[in-house]
């Protein structure tokens, strides 16, 4: 005979957070489908990355980069006990260290293209991360109880991966950068020298701590359609990372920038409290969509003509009485 728990679980069949971002320099997409049947969680981290250098045309670097064109491809796949998928759990806990989430394995794939003209060299850096997440479910009082604080966690050391050959950052802006340049000694020497030492060096692309807010502040929507309860967070502005150098008097500058937003999807009627999300079998009358209502309402006026009509049609079928004239 099934518990109460596991005959509550397939409520919520599916969950999705989805952190999207607008296209820009420094972007970002968070996506988890949350599993209570497996009591698992599918995570996938894209961050994909526009990395720009510029620099004065006929300049040393100029000289160094001009023409520049590097690219590379790696994939792996990593267990939990890696060191890799050590650090990626480390990063879910930080800020909160009561948090059950296990990262039981992780798959990767990294890569770039850079280009270079007479004053700019563009980065391009993907970063593409699966994790499977278990611990993140509880039945509370009967109900299903998804913990998400976890959802704005940040990589803040360099994240190193064995990936076919090669060992690769894919975490910080500086490391991709340098390694972008392999072929090119002195204008990666050079680089290091200027930016080594600066804040944006070590800058996080895994970075999530924007979605740090409530989920019970974020915009809440239920379709009965769909049987979906959805909650969406735009943030405003943006994240810009920017550094400048000076050599003899010609200006550096090294930069990113990000402004994401975020969707958080669950299977069933789902209600916010903080950072988690608790499924009940029914949503409250309140959530009934207005078109449904609508819809009744249409069905109450459409049965009360026809009752009129009928009720017309049937008092002109009736017999005339006519009144039998008297005699004098």
């Amino acid at each position: 005979m099934k518990t109460r728990a596991e005959k509550i679980l397939p409520l919520a069949a599916l969950a999705i957070l989805v952190i999207s971002t607008v296209p820009s320099a420094f972007a970002s997409t968070l996506t988890v489908n949350l599993n209570p049947a497996t009591k698992t969680a599918q995570v996938t981290m894209d961050s994909y990355t526009n990395i720009i250098l510029t620099y004065p045309n006929g300049s040393q670097m100029s000289n160094y980069l001009k023409g520049v064109n590097s690219s590379i491809s790696l994939k792996g796949n990593f267990a939990s006990s890696d060191e890799g998928v050590q650090v990626l759990q480390g990063s879910f806990h930080e800020d909160d260290q009561e948090s059950n989430a296990v990262v039981k394995n992780m798959s990767v794939s990294f890569s770039y293209s850079a280009k270079g003209n007479a004053t700019a060299l563009v980065l391009h850096k993907q970063t593409n991360i699966t994790a499977t997440v278990t611990g993140v479910f509880s039945v509370v009082n009967g109900s299903v109880k998804a913990d998400l604080k976890w959802r704005s966690f940040v990589v803040r050391s360099a994240l190193n991966l064995n990936l076919g050959d090669h060992t690769e950052d894919i975490n910080y802006v500086g490391p991709t950068t340098e390694d972008s340049l392999s072929g090119h000694a002195l204008a990666a020497a050079f680089l290091l020298h200027m930016f080594g030492g600066s804040e944006i060096w070590n800058t996080p692309t895994l970075n999530y701590s924007q979605l740090s807010t409530p989920l019970s502040t974020w915009t809440k929507n239920f379709d009965s359609s769909t049987n979906t309860t959805t909650f969406s967070k735009t943030i405003t502005g943006s994240s810009t990372f920017t550094s400048s150098a000076d050599n003899n008097g010609q200006k550096y500058s090294f930069s990113a920038v990000s402004d994401p937003s975020a969707v958080v999807s669950m299977k069933g009627y789902a209600t916010a409290s903080g950072d988690s999300l608790t499924v009940t079998q029914a949503p409250p009358m309140s959530a009934v969509p207005t078109l449904l209502v609508a819809a009744a309402a249409g069905i109450v006026v459409v049965a009360g003509v026809a009752y009129l009509a009928m009720r017309s049609r049937a008092s002109r079928a009736k017999p005339v009485s006519v009144p039998t004239p008297s005699v004098n």
